[in-house]
């Protein structure tokens, strides 16, 4: 598995537009996925793997506490120190 490189917040937010196919202006740390962004529950453990496989390990039992753009990059940022 590749080790995910440090990202910034906007460099984050690209690769989640990229991932998800939607506006990256959309991308907000206070957008809820659900709410907000339109995004299913299939749509994110979609992207929630695809994030895996670029090195970003996850508990599986810490993916639903990911509900907005800024918690997701928050767990990023804790899996880099980590």
């Amino acid at each position: 598995m590749a080790q995910l490189a440090p990202l910034s917040f906007e460099e984050f937010q690209k690769l989640l537009a990229e991932l998800l196919q939607i506006e990256i202006a959309a991308l907000k740390p206070e957008a809820y996925w659900i709410n907000d962004l339109g995004i299913d529950s299939i749509r994110i453990v979609q992207v929630l793997l695809r994030l895996q496989e670029l090195g970003l390990p996850l508990a599986l039992e810490r993916a639903w506490e990911i509900q907005t753009v800024g918690d997701a990059y928050r767990y990023y940022q804790e899996q880099i120190k980590a």
